[in-house]
């Protein structure tokens, strides 16, 4: 009986997905998820009839740890993170792209499915100006354990334009970058009891909304960089790369950060990032922290609550240190980072009372342990071969419900002959609950998760997905397993 449900699973999901790419998404522009316990009235001179009384609140941390853990890897199109080291991106060349077009290269070779729009996709690449875009759907089941079992369907479409200034303008290392999204959720998100979400493009209802929108300079030969503007914080901090292709959210930033400005809620912000050697960078940043602790839902709006104390005057603030080397003994493309970060929200502790502000640190590193023959060390672009990365992140137990999250994975890109670009791999999470006595916790709870990415084409990848919840929120539920089919189209 077990094996005809998983059956049923797959051949469902592929049907769901292949309608749902037909439906055009909601255009609802709703609060993200990130909403804590906040005081709210109708008042007739908001907007919304809704008013949040951010200076003032008390946000309890463990209602918002499960709600901000959707953090989103940036490996979508057009979603690269923040630099690393010195050297330029790698970029990408236009010949192959101007092929892509009816009557030129096979359609199931084209890289992005709307292809060179006739040479003009290249014309304005070569310009400065660049647009990319990404459709992911998800169809996901409970199929044993958890509260109940459910299933659940939520896609999340992503538009960018980036504009190199120096090939239109003449500034040198300058960037405007804009990324409009809009997702939904019906549902589904927490459906398996655990604690950690199973999907990290899960959200509470809807979105629609400009995300992004930032502008990016380099100084001095490329030794330092500074970002303005609205910025998703896990696009500059505590990413992980060799863990893009998970979809389990702690893989993306460890819960212990569950203040951090990410999707669906960047946050305005001023990131400077400072490169002392080739091997060696330094980054901070202060964002808006109207999110996490007064319940503002920051992905959909702009800079006033950055600028202005009248809804809210809480901070978030985070540094990372790390080092980068293209080869260290057998291993290549190895990173080490340490950091911590700092809320000035006001926050209620587990016996009642209330903390001024809150914080914690977090660790993590990556290295392809082995790479096929003729993949050069050079080309970032080219991922091929066995990764292999940890992460871990503590938080104050008194307020956050995850005292500590450890964290081990390894994928591969290039799984068998002739298939280069499928990926997959294996990741396991611990998270280690507050021992407060009045914090309820029982047991750790453990994730595992496994995947497998099918490149059906250049610009289409369909993923089965499988996770095991252990001790689900401290044992609060029976443990669980959990399916999912991602289905990602590059446009």
């Amino acid at each position: 009986m077990q094996h005809r449900s998983i059956h049923a699973f797959f051949a469902s999901s592929c049907i769901a997905t292949a309608i749902a790419s037909a439906v055009s998404p909601r255009a609802i522009a709703e609060s993200a998820p990130n909403a804590g316990s906040v005081d709210r009235h109708v008042d007739d001179d908001d907007d919304d009839g809704v008013k949040v009384t951010g200076v003032t609140d008390v946000t309890d941390a463990a209602e918002l740890v499960p709600a901000a853990a959707a953090g989103l890897p940036p490996v979508l199109s057009g979603q690269e993170p923040g630099a690393r080291d010195r050297a330029a991106a790698a970029a990408a060349t236009s010949g192959e792209s101007a092929r892509e077009w009816f009557g030129h290269k096979p359609w199931p070779q084209w890289s992005r499915a709307t292809g060179d729009w006739a040479g003009t996709r290249t014309s304005l690449e070569d310009a400065g100006v660049k647009f990319s875009g990404s459709a992911v759907t998800e169809w996901s089941k409970v199929f044993r354990g958890g509260t109940a079992e459910t299933s659940a369907f939520r896609f999340l479409v992503d538009l960018n334009l980036a504009l190199d200034l120096e090939k239109l303008a003449g500034l040198a290392g300058g960037t405007v970058f804009a990324d409009f999204q809009t997702a939904n959720s019906s549902g589904g998100g927490i459906t398996n009891g655990g604690y950690q979400t199973y999907s990290n493009i899960a959200i509470n209802g809807s979105i629609t909304q400009l995300s992004q929108l930032w502008y990016e300079q380099w100084f001095a030969s490329r030794a330092l960089r500074l970002k303005v503007g609205k910025v998703d914080a896990n696009s500059e901090f505590a990413y992980i790369g060799a863990a893009g292709g998970f979809i389990n959210a702690s893989a993306g930033f460890s819960p212990a950060i569950f203040a951090l400005p990410t999707y669906p809620n960047p946050s305005t912000s001023a990131n400077l990032f400072v490169y002392p050697t080739e091997n060696v960078y330094i980054g901070a940043g202060i964002y808006d922290g109207a999110s996490a602790a007064d319940g503002i839902p920051t992905g959909s709006r702009g800079p006033a609550t950055f600028f202005s104390d009248d809804q809210s005057d809480d901070w978030f603030m985070i540094g990372e240190a790390g080092v980068t080397f293209a080869e260290a003994g057998p291993l290549t493309a190895v990173r080490a980072a340490v950091g911590a970060w700092w809320h000035t929200g006001q926050f209620g502790t587990f016996d009642g009372g209330t903390a001024d502000g809150t914080g914690g640190f977090y660790a993590l590193a990556e290295a392809r342990l082995w790479k096929p023959d003729g993949v050069k060390c050079d080309n970032a672009c080219d991922r091929r071969g066995l990764w292999m990365f940890g992460q871990l992140g503590f938080a104050n137990a008194d307020v956050s419900a995850v005292a500590g999250q450890y964290a081990i994975g390894s994928s591969i890109v290039g799984t068998f002959d002739g298939r280069d670009d499928d990926s997959a791999g294996v990741y396991l999470s611990i998270v280690d609950f507050s021992n407060s006595p009045s914090a309820g916790f029982g047991t750790n709870e453990c994730a595992l998760e496994l995947y497998y990415d099918f490149v059906l084409t250049p610009c289409v990848h369909i993923k089965p997905d499988l996770q095991w919840f252990g001790n689900p929120s401290g044992g609060q539920t029976d443990d669980s397993l959990v399916g999912t089919i991602r289905c990602t189209f590059t446009f």
